[in-house]
């Protein structure tokens, strides 16, 4: 109970921060930092002092009161016992209904000289409402803080705001994804993907399959490539090179726990049929024929005992996880395995299947009915449109060359939209050469925060669930590295899956995002220094004008249909390409360049020119050979320049020039860059003739 002195303490003390702030009314001022951007917030005068006199009253029950009570517990404030009837010097969390919404998440806040009340229709829009009250408020001495006077009525655009962790290539320990969990709640994050297991180890027990974190959980080499040259061996928790990890039972029960109190739903991903490696590892009769881990990552369709497995394993995943998704990833298998499989080809003879894709489809399916059978909803990556999964399968959209979710959309299942274009966070989010090693190219949390979620001309925007971050680890091993790479552009996704596109704002999101850097920072996290940016290409922010640009392009050889920039006149348009190695200014090829330009007439020439983008981790190589050759008539070509190069993988991001400078006089320019292995792609951006 607080007596009569502290009354007339805690009024004062508001009445003088109230004076303080009669000049900082500006609603920009107050929202500095707040993110995502809420839908509607009024700036008024005055402030609430929240301290160890403040009481707190809330009209929760059940378990939603639990919840409320054990977040609470992990503030560092201490409220005092209040009552309904209180209206001083108090903390109001009310359910009840909202006059505008019925969004489960939405909220009102409104803060006075006297009480901060937060009315919401369930317990996840009072937590949201605290979220935003915390953002908001003035830390002065010790825990008190200075909440400025409000009124915040707000709501998310999206029932989906996820982030994804790979834990499989790199383990990371569970107090780190306690972490994570907690900074990414705070931003209004209400899903955590969690990758488990994808050939880089499995991370999860389960216990009808011991040797799946007996023999797999620990591997002899930390490097991601010198392990994959490795052949993807493991090793015992024993061997004096043992490197992993893994969460036992009840450390899933504890992160579940912990995400529910800060109303994030964990999404487990156990990776099938392909990305197997360690379970082929350690159960190898679940190989196809003639297969092992070594030489695939492919379960075997053909064998019934690799149903009984898969569904074991989820059987104990359903019981670990509440969730109402499963995500069983479906993505990248290598089908040409199953083609040769005699056991794959009976099971297609006996379920009159086309080809291994079907054979696919047929599996996934199965998995599909299993988990319905059990209350659950499948996810899978885009993949699984490659089939007829039912209308109630949802699907993760990631490849914007094959417009997944638009596919997906118009087949009427829920998608969730996370392409590489914007959503990839293992990729370069500055000027590479200042940046630790990153997978592939260039997204900046610029262009993460341009992202928008719903594809033109969808006719049903409600199948579109919402948005997700995703962190790949290949490359991140350690948990500096993952935060590094997370944030800010996690904030940036938040605000995507939040807020309205109308009430957003590059310029206004960096400025608060530099002040939310520097909060992470104050609270242990690593992320990238934003204000430090260096930003994107110089060369690719303006057009050049050379000979050969808008002139006919004929390619003797084609492009990778998945890399193919703007089209045909991609190495024509004057555009030279930035950071990223995606998009629509690299173009393509595998293995072999081989274009012809057509400048229309003869023309003296005193230079032609390509540079290639070299990204090791994402298979993108510089040239071996160029041979650049001129004609007159477009049929007889006299050699100019023709040069063998030799690639250096020390060089995991840089974008080489390779030309010729002289004097000729030509109507046709032919540039023709070879490599002699047989795989990765060589991409260019533009050939310069001047």
């Amino acid at each position: 109970m607080i007596n009569f002195k502290q009354k007339v303490s805690c009024a004062l003390t508001t009445l003088l921060l109230s004076i303080m702030m009669l000049c900082s009314t500006s609603t920009h001022v107050v929202a500095q930092s707040l993110i995502p951007a809420p839908l509607q917030m009024n700036r008024n005068q005055g402030l609430f002092l929240l301290n160890s006199n403040t009481k707190l009253y809330t009209n929760l029950k059940g378990e939603d009161k639990k919840l409320m009570e054990q977040y609470l517990q992990t503030l560092p404030y201490h409220f005092l016992k209040g009552k309904a009837i209180d209206d001083n010097c108090v903390l109001r969390l009310i359910v009840a209904p909202l006059s505008q919404t019925t969004n489960k998440e939405a909220y009102r806040l409104s803060v006075t000289p006297k009480r901060i009340e937060i009315q919401g229709n369930t317990g996840a829009g009072l937590f949201y409402g605290i979220q935003t009250l915390l953002q908001l408020s003035i830390n002065t001495a010790g825990t008190d803080l200075n909440v400025p006077c409000v009124e915040v009525n707000d709501q998310p655009r999206f029932g989906y705001r996820g982030f994804m962790f790979d834990v499989s290539r790199h383990f990371f320990s569970k107090e780190f994804i306690l972490k994570q969990i907690a900074a990414l709640s705070y931003y209004k994050i209400n899903v955590y993907h969690f990758h488990i297991v994808d050939t880089g180890g499995w991370r999860i027990e389960i216990k009808k399959y011991p040797n799946l974190t007996k023999m797999t959980a620990y591997r002899p080499e930390i490097d991601w490539n010198k392990w994959w040259e490795m052949h993807n061996v493991f090793c015992s928790k024993e061997d004096t090179r043992a490197y992993g990890g893994y969460y036992t039972q009840d450390d899933i029960r504890e992160i579940v726990r912990y995400a529910a109190i800060h109303h994030v739903t964990v999404i487990p991903e156990i990776d099938m049929p392909g990305h197997s490696n360690e379970v082929l590892f350690a159960y190898p009769q679940l190989a196809c024929v003639n297969r092992n881990s070594t030489n695939s990552g492919e379960l075997c369709i053909g064998k019934e005992e690799t149903f009984q497995f898969c569904e074991n394993v989820l059987k104990e995943i359903i019981k670990l996880f509440p969730s109402k998704y499963i995500h069983i990833g479906g993505d990248e298998a290598n089908r040409t395995v199953w083609s040769t499989c005699p056991l794959c080809q009976k099971r297609m003879k006996d379920e009159n299947l086309k080809n291994v894709a079907d054979l696919q489809n047929y599996f996934t399916c199965r998995i599909e009915k299993f988990l319905k059978a059990h209350g659950r909803t499948i996810i899978g990556w885009d993949e699984i449109l490659d089939g007829d999964v039912t209308k109630d399968a949802v699907v993760m959209s990631w490849r914007e060359e094959v417009e997944g979710g638009t596919q997906a959309l118009k087949r009427g299942n829920h998608v969730i939209m996370s392409p590489t274009s914007h959503c990839y966070l293992d990729y370069y989010q500055d000027a590479p050469y200042s940046q630790p090693i990153g997978i592939g190219g260039y997204i900046s949390v610029k262009q993460t925060y341009s992202f928008e979620p719903i594809p033109k001309g969808t006719t049903d925007e409600s199948l579109v669930l919402g948005v997700q971050g995703n962190l790949w680890t290949e490359y991140v091993p350690t948990e500096s590295h993952a935060d590094y790479m997370a944030f800010p552009r996690m904030l940036a996704v938040a605000e995507v899956g939040w807020t309205r596109p109308s009430l957003k704002s590059y310029a206004d999101f960096h400025q608060r995002a530099l002040s939310a850097v520097d909060y992470l920072k104050s609270k242990g996290y690593h992320p990238f220094d934003l204000k430090n940016e260096i930003g994107p290409r110089p060369e690719a922010q303006q057009p050049i004008n050379h000979l050969g640009v808008g002139k006919k392009i004929t390619y003797l050889s084609p492009y990778n249909p998945d890399r193919r920039a703007s089209g045909d006149n991609s190495l024509v348009d004057g555009i030279l390409g930035d950071w990223n190695s995606n998009g629509d200014r690299w173009q393509g090829f595998p293995w072999n360049m081989d274009v012809v330009i057509d400048l229309n007439v003869p023309t003296d020439i005193h230079s032609i020119t390509a540079s290639f983008l070299q990204v090791v981790t994402a298979a993108l190589y510089s040239p071996e050979k160029i041979q650049i050759s001129v004609s007159d008539n477009g049929k007889d070509y006299t050699i100019i320049y023709d040069k063998d190069y030799q690639m250096n993988v020390k060089d995991r991001f840089v974008i080489l020039p390779f030309g010729w400078t002289g004097n000729v006089r030509a109507r046709y320019v032919r540039y023709h860059a070879t490599r002699k292995v047989s795989w990765g792609n060589l991409i260019t951006d533009e050939v310069i003739v001047e």
